[in-house]
């Protein structure tokens, strides 16, 4: 289990992991068996609902399929990233 504050290697290598399987699901790839219908159901919504489980908090990210579609998978990377650790972008 990881926290905000674990090592950046291991943060960014489950930011990738992360991305790299909303990526695959978006191609229409076979992730893994959709026996609840729960991915087929998402791409017909339209948003893709991940839950990131830390020790100290728990991430629900809900993402527009479309967004994941033109986004690459560095930036989706990098947003969740972001989320792991507690970053917050700030308007002015």
């Amino acid at each position: 289990m990881t926290t905000s504050q674990s090592p950046l290697r291991v943060l960014k290598a489950q930011a990738s992991n992360i991305a790299h399987l909303l990526k695959v699901v978006e191609r229409g790839d076979n992730v893994t068996e959709d026996a609840g219908g729960k991915i087929a159901a998402s791409l017909a919504k339209g948003v893709a609902k991940v839950a990131i489980a830390m020790d100290e908090k728990v991430i629900i990210l809900d993402i527009a399929w479309s967004t994941v579609k033109t986004s690459s998978e560095v930036a989706l990377a990098e947003y969740v990233l972001k989320l792991m650790r507690g970053s917050r972008e700030t308007s002015h």
